[in-house]
């Protein structure tokens, strides 16, 4: 059997990356809220990503921090994100081929799954607004996992959710590439801007989710995999 994946927000529906000058407040936002919940600010250095510097700090309070210390960490930054979060799935947009695509996908008998590096009320507030909740058989949060992607951790849960092993994840970033190589799977990278290069190491790059269903029938036939 096999699972195709889905990464949300920059593939089904317009991420807030589109959005540089909010991408790089954000950035400096998640960089000065975790100094102040006692991170090292030199444990940060080098980092410019919102979500490896979250991995980091992650990694940081789980050596570092007593019971009580962690916990007020997680629960700040939750409060933190979600207020980030709500506010952007609020505006999201979907994409043209978004539910084409999906329902193409499932009308062909696969098993579909989401993982995303929101929250889990940011999730289902997209999914809500735009309605396509209904086509994931499992949906997998940051609230689920320790480690973000590029950590292939809630790819695996995904997975092991679908009872799954062979999988197709459909992305648009180095992230999911990196987090699917990590979990054997087939990285699918959406590209929607076919003047901007990539600097993703994948298997398969295409323009637009309505190129995914046919692929990936190919590759089930190349691979022999079993739907």
């Amino acid at each position: 059997m096999i699972a195709i994946l889905f990464d949300l927000e920059g593939t089904l529906v317009q991420s807030i990356e589109s959005n540089q000058e909010a991408v790089v407040d954000f950035r400096v936002k998640t960089r000065e809220k975790l100094v102040d919940l006692g991170v090292p600010s030199n444990m940060l250095k080098g980092e410019t990503r919102s979500i490896l510097m979250r991995n980091k700090a992650i990694e940081y309070v789980e050596k570092n921090f007593g019971y009580e210390e962690a916990k007020r960490f997680h629960a700040e930054m939750d409060k933190f994100l979600k207020s980030y979060e709500l506010f952007w799935a609020n505006r999201s947009k979907i994409f043209s081929d978004t539910i084409p695509t999906l329902r193409k996908l499932k009308k062909l008998g696969y098993k579909m799954g989401l993982v995303t590096s929101t929250s889990r009320d940011a999730a289902n507030r997209i999914l809500s607004i735009h309605r396509i909740g209904s086509f994931f058989d499992v949906i997998v949060t940051r609230e689920d996992v320790k480690r973000l992607k590029p950590n292939p951790e809630a790819i695996l849960l995904a997975l092991k959710k679908l009872n799954e092993h062979n999988f197709f994840f459909v992305g648009d970033s180095i992230y999911d590439s990196q987090a699917t190589e990590r979990a054997s799977g087939i990285c699918l990278i959406v590209n929607r801007n076919v003047s901007k290069k990539l600097k993703v190491k994948t298997h398969y790059t295409v323009s637009s989710l309505t190129e995914i269903p046919s692929l990936i029938q190919k590759l089930v036939f190349l691979f022999k995999f079993s739907i």
